[in-house]
C-alpha cells in the first residue's frame, strides 16, 4: 500500500503556484497521506479549515522528538533549547512570553525610518558609479533582509555571510544526515558565543535586553541561545525570500505593480495578498499526533506525523475566490494562515508585515523603472530548501 504513495516534495508545475497535486489529491481526500525524504509517511492536511483547526488542537505536537514526527530534510538535527517553535505547553508558553514584548506593533511601527535608511543606503550602493543593472537578490534582497534583523536584534552584520550558509546547509533537502548536523552544531557554537558576550557586556539591542531579563523569565543560557538562533534565522530567510519572490510576482502582474506606484496606501494590502499568494514554507508544518483525532474525515492515530500546508490552505476555493489569481484588491486577504495559526502562530508577523511594507513602497519609488532582464521562466528558484524562493533575479532600472 505504502509504495503507491505519492512522493513529498510534490513538483511544482509554475513557479509561483504550490503543486497542482494538492488540489488534485485533495478534492478527493482532502487528508491524505504521502511518503517523506526519509522513507516515512505523514498525512496531507490541504483545506484551510482542517490546516486551522490542526494549529490550534492539543492532540498535535511540535516537538521533533515526539513519535511518528515527519521532517522534510534528511538530517536528525534535535530542536536546541529555547527554539519554541519546535516546543510544546508549558515550555513553549514560558519561552515565548520573553520575547512577545518585543514585537509590539507600536515597537515595530517604530523601525520604520531604520528600515528606509538600511533601504536607501542598499539602492545608492546599486545605482553608484551610473550602474543600471544588477541581482536584485544579491544585492537587495538578502541585504535588507540582513542588515534589518541584525540591527534590530544586536548582531554584527558582518557575521550574516556565516549563519547563512550554515542556515542553508541545515534546511537544504539535499543535505547529508552528517552535513547538516555538522552545521547545525556550528550553527548553535556562533550563538552560544553572541549570547556570552550579550551576558559579558549586557547591550539596549532585543538579544541584549533578553539576556538581562533571562533571570525573571527563568530562562538558562543554553535557552537564549536556542531562541537567539530561531529570532534571527527567521527574520533574516523568510524576510529575504518574501522580497524576491514578491518583486517577481509583481514584475508578473504590471497593471497592479503600476497601481502600487500610483499609490502606496495600496502597499499594506498587496503585501497581505503576497503572503497569501506566495505562502513560501512549501515544507509544510510538521506536526506528530499525540492523540486519536479525526480531521478533515480521517482518524489519525497517535504516533503518525502531519504535514500541515499553509500554501495549499491560502488558495482554497472556499475561502478565496479565484484563489489562484494575485489580487492586491482582495477583501478578505487577511484570512490566509502565510504565519501559521494559534499557539505557534509566527511571533515576528508584525514586523514581516512592517518590513515587506516599507521595502515595496521604497523599492519601486527610488528604482520606478525598475524591470526584470530574464522571463520568469528562466529564473532558478529554491525548489529543495524549506522555504521557497528566487536564487537570483537579474534587473535593470
Amino acid at each position: 500500500m505504502t509504495a503507491t504513495l505519492p512522493e513529498f516534495p510534490m513538483p511544482r508545475t509554475h513557479p509561483l503556484d504550490p503543486p497542482p497535486q494538492y488540489r488534485e489529491l485533495g478534492a478527493e481526500r482532502p487528508v491524505f497521506q504521502v511518503r517523506t525524504p526519509r522513507g516515512d509517511t505523514a498525512w496531507i492536511v490541504t483545506r484551510h479549515e482542517d490546516v486551522r483547526a490542526v494549529l490550534t488542537h492539543r492532540a498535535f505536537s511540535s516537538d521533533p522528538r515526539t513519535p511518528g514526527f515527519p521532517t522534510y530534510v534528511t538530517g536528525d538535527v534535535p530542536p536546541p533549547p529555547g527554539f519554541f517553535m519546535q516546543a510544546d505547553a508549558p515550555d513553549h508558553g514560558r519561552l515565548r512570553r520573553t520575547v512577545t514584548r518585543e514585537f509590539l506593533i507600536n515597537q515595530m511601527e517604530a523601525l520604520r525610518p531604520t528600515m528606509r535608511r538600511i533601504l536607501d543606503g542598499l539602492i545608492d550602493d546599486m545605482t553608484a558609479d551610473g550602474n543600471e543593472s544588477g541581482d536584485l537578490v544579491r544585492q537587495f534582497a538578502l541585504p535588507m533582509a540582513a542588515m534589518t534583523i541584525c540591527e534590530i536584534l544586536g548582531v554584527p552584520f558582518e557575521d550574516h555571510v556565516l549563519f547563512v550558509r550554515l542556515t542553508d546547509t541545515v534546511l537544504d533537502r539535499r543535505s547529508t544526515p552528517e552535513q547538516a548536523v555538522q552545521a547545525a552544531g556550528e550553527l548553535m557554537g556562533y550563538f552560544d558565543r553572541l549570547v556570552t558576550a550579550k551576558e559579558a557586556q549586557p547591550s539596549e539591542d532585543l538579544f541584549g535586553r533578553m539576556v538581562t531579563r533571562a533571570a525573571d523569565g527563568g530562562l538558562n543560557h543554553q535557552e537564549l541561545v536556542g531562541m537567539a538562533a530561531l529570532l534571527l534565522l527567521g527574520g533574516y530567510d523568510t524576510m529575504a525570500q518574501m522580497i524576491g519572490i514578491g518583486t517577481v510576482t509583481l514584475f508578473e502582474h504590471p497593471d497592479q505593480l503600476a497601481e502600487l506606484k500610483a499609490d502606496t496606501a495600496l502597499v499594506p494590502g498587496a503585501v497581505e495578498e503576497m503572503l497569501r499568494y506566495l505562502s513560501i514554507n512549501h515544507a509544510g508544518l510538521p506536526r506528530a499526533v499525540t492523540e486519536d483525532v479525526e480531521v478533515g474525515g480521517r482518524q489519525l492515530r497517535a504516533g503518525e506525523g502531519v504535514l500541515v500546508m499553509l500554501n495549499a490552505a491560502n488558495r482554497d476555493e472556499d475561502v478565496f475566490e479565484n484563489a489562484d489569481s494575485f489580487d492586491i484588491h482582495r477583501e478578505n486577504t487577511g484570512r490566509h494562515v502565510a504565519f501559521g495559526h494559534g499557539f505557534h502562530k509566527c511571533v515576528g508577523a508584525t514586523l514581516a508585515r512592517v518590513e515587506l511594507t516599507e521595502v515595496f513602497a521604497g523599492l519601486f519609488e527610488r528604482l520606478p523603472g525598475l524591470r526584470p532582464l530574464k522571463p520568469m521562466g528562466e529564473l532558478p528558484f529554491r525548489h529543495d530548501m524549506v522555504l521557497y524562493g528566487v536564487r537570483e533575479l537579474p534587473v535593470a532600472w
